[in-house]
């Protein structure tokens, strides 16, 4: 236990010194209106690993930061609310039913909720078990082609990569997620994911930033380190 936090620690604290020479790209977005939203409602449960290092990158490269914990990433919020950010960082849990994927929100299980969304239950948009959960079809419907911002995407947690087609079809200009089964706890996927902020934060492209982390990763851990992978798709030369 021990070591691996010591090992989480090197990861953040030393990737901070990587790539402190790179030159920042201007924005694709006027500096006045630059919105991120940080978005984790399991927070409760599967609490982030430094969710100020998240802030930290963002604000560094110049976006006014909103965070929604629990209750506050709602189903009604999730319908409407994507659409006013250019970055949207997703960190939360997946689960299966019978095959299909379902990512959860903060919205609370009551004795009301399965009459509350029973259209949305009945059209597969969502499944409510552990949690309220959405799925991909759920994105699709409430955020047709160009209803996001030509932004960023960044899906944290198990199988998120499979939400990637829905936001790019959505109109966001890259995502980023994770395609294996992952859980949240111990903070190795927020020790990765703020490491790959550090890097698009100082003006690396996607790939670049994505190539970098990999780079940092073999030559602080080794080669044999399992570390898990990360996923891209859509416009993978974007800079944040």
């Amino acid at each position: 236990m021990a070591l691996k936090r010591v090992l989480l620690i090197a990861l953040f604290f030393l990737s901070a010194v990587a790539g402190t020479n790179h030159v920042v790209a201007s924005s694709l977005f006027s500096e006045a209106g630059k919105q991120a939203v940080f978005l984790s409602p399991m927070e409760r449960w599967m609490p982030t690993w430094d969710l100020e290092g998240y802030v930290f990158y963002l604000e560094r490269a110049g976006y006014h930061v909103d965070v929604l914990l629990d209750e506050s990433v709602s189903i009604s919020f999730l319908k409407t609310g994507l659409a006013n950010y250019d970055i949207i960082i997703l960190r939360t849990d997946s689960l299966d039913a019978e095959g299909a994927s379902y990512y959860c929100s903060g919205e609370p299980v009551t004795a009301k909720t399965r009459t509350t969304f029973a259209a949305e239950i009945s059209s597969g948009e969502i499944v409510v078990g552990a949690c309220v959960g959405f799925t991909a079809a759920f994105l699709k419907h409430n955020y047709p082609a160009k209803s996001l911002r030509p932004g960023l995407v960044f899906a944290i947690g198990a199988l998120t990569a499979d939400l990637s087609s829905a936001f790019l079809e959505g109109g966001c200009s890259a995502f980023v997620g994770y395609n294996e089964i992952l859980g949240l706890h111990w903070g190795r996927l927020d020790a990765l994911s703020i490491g790959l902020l550090r890097y698009l934060s100082g003006g690396y492209t996607v790939k670049d930033a994505l190539k970098q982390l990999d780079s940092y990763i073999h030559w602080g851990h080794g080669n044999s380190a399992t570390w898990p992978s990360l996923f891209s798709s859509g416009n993978e030369d974007f800079k944040i």
